[in-house]
């Protein structure tokens, strides 16, 4: 047997909670992995009573980048996923930036110019220069994802000043509309160099549920160049699909809730998770 730590950040719904870590462990004796589930606020404390080597990976359910380095660096534990590739997942500026660089389409992403107690209005001008190749009407987000965030239709320049004023100082980005008509939304899951899952987002009466999709394969095959891109050992990728034909990758998760998504689909995802991790941590020496 390996030892692993399951780190995760504790959610209010404990009970829902406590089976996801129990299904994950579950997964991962079944590979002859065993799985210390630990709070992200705990694991530190835990790595320093424990000897050196003992826990050879760790499985973030936390998007925290700084713990994947601390744990990368300074214990020499093996990360999925690692510190380079949540940084890339959380941060929407650096996402857009290396999908464009690699080819992938994806709507055009301007990060606002941003300094610590200063508002952006300040620099408006800036901010119309630098949306010169971008159209009404636009999406204004925070740069970084968090819980209960707030998204922004802006239809026009009086809308975008009225909007940026209240919330400019904090750092947020500008993201090019893609429009309901004619959309699908894919959810793809890809562990290793495998698409595992599709799932498609379905709206009735303003409420969304997930069904299990059979992907069009520019779907798949965009999916897997976006995983391998960022470097992600297992990620959530979204993809708008336009006019059944043009797929566009808007968001990456690092951190999926895997049997979230086996609940949808009825596949033992976190036991392809756990195989995947097996065959990755058998070559540490």
């Amino acid at each position: 047997m390996m030892n692993g730590l399951l780190i995760y950040r504790q959610a209010a719904d404990h009970t829902k909670q406590k089976t996801q870590l129990e299904t994950m462990i579950g997964a991962f004796q079944q590979w002859n992995l065993t799985l210390i589930a630990i709070t992200t606020q705990d694991a530190s404390r835990l790595l320093e009573t424990s000897s050196q080597g003992f826990f050879k990976f760790a499985v973030l359910l936390d998007d925290d980048s700084q713990l994947a380095r601390h744990l990368q660096i300074e214990h020499r534990i093996k990360v999925f996923n690692d510190e380079s590739s949540i940084s890339l997942s959380i941060d929407r500026a650096l996402l857009s930036i290396s999908l464009r660089n690699a080819m992938i389409p994806s709507p055009i992403t301007i990060a606002l110019p941003y300094l610590v107690n200063v508002n952006v209005m300040g620099r408006i001008q800036d901010v119309n220069a630098m949306m010169q190749d971008i159209m009404y009407p636009v999406l204004i987000k925070n740069r970084y994802p968090h819980v209960q965030e707030k998204m922004y239709f802006v239809r026009d320049e009086k809308e975008l000043i009225r909007t940026l004023s209240p919330i400019g100082m904090q750092p947020l980005i500008i993201q090019a509309y893609v429009p309901l008509e004619n959309r699908q939304i894919f959810k793809v899951l890809t562990i290793g160099d495998k698409v595992q899952a599709g799932i498609e987002a379905i709206t009735v009466n303003q409420q969304t549920f997930f069904k299990q999709a059979k992907l069009p394969s520019s779907v798949s095959k965009l999916a897997l160049k976006t995983a391998k891109t960022i470097g992600a050992t297992y990620a959530l990728i979204s993809v708008f699909y336009l006019n059944k034909k043009n797929p566009y990758v808007y968001s990456v998760k690092t951190n999926p809730n895997i049997v979230e998504l086996q609940l949808v689909t009825g596949i033992y995802l976190s036991w392809y998770l756990a195989r995947h991790i097996y065959h990755q941590v058998k070559k540490l020496k």
